[in-house]
């Protein structure tokens, strides 16, 4: 066989696979990231995220307090843990999580998935419910989708 010819054969197969490999849909992702609950299962959630990732958290508390709004980029998480958030939610526990109702849509061509889950909780001797929003929204990298961005709202109104 010349050179040529095994070329032909390795580039037609290559394209075969990449043709028939089926990428993870964006509802699956979603799913695989919420799913992560340790360390471990979200090192191997990396490859789902875009470099430049961001993760925006808002706090909504209602009765007239303003919300509380961070944002940082996925790849500069060092997983330090702020101590003044420490403080704020000491005591604070889950008591129940429903399993995510996942909803998505594509709008301009870019794939938008969100899914809404409700935590009981109790927080220092009170007991409520709090509505949690994950809204990611994905592009598409390196011939797969990974997640550009997520907010995560967690609404205590």
């Amino acid at each position: 066989m010349k050179p040529v010819q095994a070329t032909l054969i390795g580039v037609a197969l290559a394209s075969t696979l990449v043709l028939t490999a089926q990428a993870d849909a964006p509802e699956d992702i979603a799913a695989r990231i919420l799913q992560a609950q340790d360390e471990q299962s979200l090192l191997a959630t990396w490859s789902d995220w875009h470099p430049e990732a961001t993760h925006q958290i808002i706090l909504k508390y209602g009765m007239g307090q303003p919300d509380d709004v961070f944002s940082y980029r996925v790849a500069d998480d060092t997983d330090a843990e702020d101590p003044e958030i420490a403080k704020a939610l000491e005591g604070y526990v889950e008591t129940a999580r429903s399993a995510p109702v996942i909803s998505s849509h594509t709008e301009d061509g870019v794939s938008h998935v969100s899914a809404v889950t409700v935590v009981d909780y109790d927080w220092q001797g009170y007991s409520g419910k709090m509505r949690q929003t994950d809204a990611f929204v994905f592009a598409p990298y390196l011939g797969g989708t990974v997640i550009r961005s997520l907010t995560t709202t967690y609404d205590y109104r």
